[in-house]
């Protein structure tokens, strides 16, 4: 069962709301949602947040709720995923009349991945009854290293996902094109060439030799960026860095949910993340513009 609101529900609360209302990705308040309350609670009622699962759902949820004119601005709030500097940067422009904006970096999870909060997690939380985290964990370039090694190894998992969808773009209209899915754990690599099943895939509808291609050149883009983290974090999706940064952290115990370890890493990292909240400003000020419009 989802644990997101029906269009109706949600224009009952903001029917007796103030402020803004920003609908985010996520299928229940406990992912994306959770995440914007912590990080901007201090807003009050200027700022509400709430859940629809996937972008599709956010578009359409901004548009309906618009057209229904509920009495607080509706704006959705969405993961970048494939979408182009060129695009994100015209969100800054004065002429932009969009409705729903696209964060910086790839996916919420990105900003999850502060190296000194992470040490703070491992000092103050998984390691702090022994007194001394592990070596190769227990400085901020050694952390800041182990996350630069988990975005080069999702590398051919981003290369592969960019490739699904610009072919599913280019060839989705042949009577012969089926649907490939996303990968989503770098874990999958260990049994899947992603290159080798992207042409057998594509050998359907007669671009085998496209889909390698795509995966190469996309491949080749990100590897020239390897050692830049903030370009691979506009490129790379933040859940497969954070889902092997849950799976390989030495913890003295048990080891906790992918939740509840964000979480400790909330408490360490309570202020938000700069860009989001320059994200926030703009959508803000846009609202402003919007009222007295």
């Amino acid at each position: 069962m989802s644990g997101y609101k029906s269009l109706d529900e949600l224009e009952v609360v903001l029917r007796s709301g103030a402020g803004i209302a920003i609908i985010c990705e996520g299928e229940d308040y406990r992912e994306d949602e959770f995440f914007y309350k912590e990080w901007f609670g201090d807003l009050g009622r200027m700022v509400t947040f709430h859940a629809q699962d996937g972008w599709e759902y956010v578009q359409d949820a901004v548009r309906e709720l618009r057209r229904r004119g509920t009495p607080v601005p509706v704006y959705g709030l969405l993961d970048r995923d494939f979408t182009s500097d060129e695009e994100v940067a015209l969100q800054s422009e004065p002429s932009f009349d969009g409705v729903c904006y696209r964060l910086p970096r790839y996916d919420l999870e990105s900003y999850l991945l502060d190296p000194e909060g992470w040490l703070g997690v491992l000092r103050r939380v998984l390691w702090r009854r022994e007194g001394r985290v592990p070596e190769g964990w227990d400085t901020v370039p050694a952390v800041t290293e182990r996350i630069r090694s988990f975005y080069r190894e999702a590398l051919p998992i981003a290369a592969h996902n960019w490739t699904t969808r610009r072919l599913a773009e280019s060839h989705a209209g042949q009577p012969s094109f089926v649907g490939r899915s996303y990968l989503t754990a770098v874990q999958a690599l260990a049994t899947v060439n992603a290159e080798d099943a992207l042409a057998i895939w594509a050998s359907a509808f007669g671009a085998q030799e496209a889909a390698r291609e795509v995966y190469r050149e996309r491949l080749a883009f990100l590897r020239a960026r390897e050692d830049d983290l903030d370009e691979l974090q506009k490129h790379v999706s933040g859940k497969l860095v954070f889902q092997e940064l849950h799976r390989t952290i030495p913890c003295a115990r048990k080891r906790p949910d992918r939740m509840d370890l964000a979480e400790r890493y909330l408490d360490q990292r309570r202020e938000p993340p700069p860009e989001l909240a320059a994200l926030l400003r703009l959508i803000l000020s846009r609202a402003e513009r919007e009222r007295s419009g």
